[in-house]
């Protein structure tokens, strides 16, 4: 999908282009998103229903891991918060930028060193 061009201006922070399905939740009702980009502070994914400005959601990513220790792919959950929406284009949904609102320290390291890793700086682990 294309990024809407007013979404792809307000980047504050370093983000990869990465395509992959993870779990929202708000209250007892959960759906899936598909991730367009995603930084150290935030997501911009699509999703089939609407969802209103300044949801807070549940989060569920698994990212990839990078270190020789573990699985393959380790989970981060974290609360996010929905900060921007537009209709996607295709008629599929809508495109939300989503703030990572709370992050707990180790999930947190865990994103800054996936976006590091794919930015081409490899942390210690």
């Amino acid at each position: 999908m294309e990024i809407p061009k007013p979404l792809e201006e307000r980047r504050r922070s370093a983000r990869i282009a990465e395509s992959f399905s993870f779990q929202i939740g708000h209250g007892a009702s959960g759906m899936e998103a598909k991730a367009l980009n995603i930084s150290s502070h935030g997501v911009l994914c699509v999703v089939k229903e609407d969802i209103p400005l300044m949801t807070q959601l549940d989060i569920l990513l698994l990212v990839p891991s990078f270190s020789h220790d573990s699985s393959p792919e380790k989970e981060v959950r974290l609360k996010g918060v929905v900060v921007r929406k537009e209709k996607d284009p295709r008629g599929e949904g809508f495109a939300l930028a989503i703030f990572f609102s709370d992050v707990k320290p180790r999930f947190q390291k865990i994103l800054d060193d996936t976006i590091q890793h794919r930015h081409g700086f490899f942390p210690q682990s």
